[in-house]
């Protein structure tokens, strides 16, 4: 196992050290080592519960991204102001009534009801990426990570309040 994870850290150590910079960019240059041992961690990880990694370089690839926002995010606040479509729409709230394990498994058939882009859009503007950062980790442009981001929101706002009326009318 120690020799898989060698040879994979050593086949693509440009390509994490590449993908770190890419997001780091020349403001958190001093984040690369860091991202890049994260990203080990995980890999070590991965390979100790005997997952198997189908296509390594997309799986460190991403990876690395998610790691590098974490930490620039960790670093300091984003510099790119927040725009309306990225505020939280008030009819999202119409599942506040619910527990915890019931809200989530709303949102997740919720979710099922939107296309595989769209839905990934979502997971990761739920998970608190902006625009910019949900384009560079599915290679979309930022127009269209916003676009898909609002469209499916407005979509999920609309399932939402279809499902708090039939919720309203069950005893």
């Amino acid at each position: 196992m120690s020799t898989e994870f060698e040879n994979l850290v050593t086949r693509y150590a440009r390509l994490m050290s590449s993908a770190a910079r890419r997001v780091c960019a020349q403001k958190h240059l001093e984040l690369v080592p860091d991202i890049e041992q994260e990203v080990r961690l995980a890999l070590w990880k991965r390979l100790q519960s005997g997952k198997k990694i189908d296509h390594p370089a997309s799986y460190i690839y991403k990876v690395a991204l998610t790691t590098a926002w974490r930490l620039i995010r960790r670093a300091g606040p984003d510099p790119v102001p927040l725009d309306e479509t990225t505020l939280p729409s008030p009819e999202v709230s119409v599942a506040s009534g619910l527990t915890p394990t019931e809200r989530a498994r709303f949102i997740e058939q919720a979710l099922l009801t939107l296309g595989p882009d769209e839905s990934r859009a979502v997971r990761a503007h739920l998970a608190g990426f902006n625009h910019r950062e949900i384009a560079t980790l599915f290679g979309w442009s930022e127009s269209v990570a916003r676009h898909r981001v609002y469209r499916s929101m407005e979509s999920l706002a609309s399932t939402f309040a279809a499902g708090k009326g039939k919720g309203e009318e069950t005893p």
